[in-house]
């Protein structure tokens, strides 16, 4: 038998310290089991329902299995996207597109000169990256026929190239060959128009031989120009005369007049255009038709 007051005389043994140690002890051994303790691990993994648990799992899984797949096709999708894009900008296979069925004969010619451009220029087979200037420059070295060149997307690795040539205003022979020019005073060999009504008269005398040139493309520019800026004052060239032991300089005849009009390549045609025409308005307000007008002395015009 025991007695009430045997547990309190067995506490008074005991120090306060074991006394405080025996009550935590006892208070631990009367938690539950899935209470909180101190000094405890805590286990995230139990649970009062295990088949929950593992739904959940699943369905986390699922989640990031899910997310992963979406990734991947989002990148997959983007890498698509940008091969084809680079494959519309490349430029592998050319296509030509001239204005008339004379010109798209030169085809060929063509995609030879802008493959030799892309080998100089690799780099530049994809569109963003091509410098229009530089292939314009090239083709005038090349082909100076062609007046515009435009590169636009066709299809996969294919490109139009679109071609606009030059209009001749005038044309010089020399020996063999006949050179034309526009209204820009750009020199070329191949016309694909009909053939200018301008023509240069050579009385000059100098000997012509296979292969040489008595004329430089300076003068083929200047009268280029000249015949353009008459052309913009209502005046059209008849007549383009080279004189005797000379290729510096020109004189020019003009439908509806019998004055001569004479000038030198070593000034602007613009310039000698204008002094012309203020002449000529000058005669014809006194009622005078000389033989000749000579404009080659800057701001100084000579009649007869």
């Amino acid at each position: 038998m025991k007695f009430p007051f045997s547990k309190k005389k067995s506490d008074e043994n005991l120090s306060r310290r074991e006394i405080a140690a025996r009550r935590r002890t006892e208070n631990y051994e009367n938690l539950p089991a899935q209470s909180y303790r101190r000094n405890r691990t805590l286990n995230s993994r139990q649970t009062s329902s295990p088949l929950e648990t593992s739904e959940r799992l699943e369905t986390h899984e699922l989640v990031k299995k899910r997310r992963r797949v979406m990734r991947k096709m989002f990148a997959t999708a983007v890498s698509l996207l940008i091969v084809i894009f680079l494959l519309f900008q490349l430029t592998i296979n050319i296509s030509i597109q001239t204005p008339d069925a004379k010109s798209s004969s030169s085809a060929n010619k063509y995609v030879g000169v802008l493959n030799e451009y892309y080998s100089a220029h690799p780099a530049e087979r994809f569109r963003f990256f091509l410098n229009n200037n530089d292939l314009k420059q090239f083709f005038l070295q090349k082909a100076p026929e062609v007046k515009n060149i435009r590169v636009e997307g066709d299809f996969l690795a294919r490109s139009a190239v679109k071609l606009t040539f030059r209009q001749p205003v005038a044309q010089w022979s020399s020996g063999d060959k006949i050179y034309f020019v526009d209204d820009s005073g750009v020199t070329f060999e191949q016309n694909y128009f009909a053939a200018p009504t301008v023509a240069v008269r050579d009385e000059s005398g100098l000997p012509t031989r296979g292969g040489q040139e008595v004329i430089n493309r300076q003068f083929l520019s200047f009268l280029g120009q000249a015949v353009s800026e008459f052309s913009q004052h209502k005046m059209n060239v008849s007549e383009v005369i080279l004189p005797a032991n000379t290729v510096r300089q020109v004189w020019f005849k003009v439908e509806g007049r019998e004055t001569q009009i004479r000038m030198t390549v070593d000034r602007s045609a613009q310039a000698q255009v204008k002094q012309v025409i203020a002449t000529l308005n000058y005669l014809d307000n006194n009622g005078a038709k000389p033989g000749y007008i000579d404009v080659r002395v800057d701001q100084r015009s000579f009649y007869k």
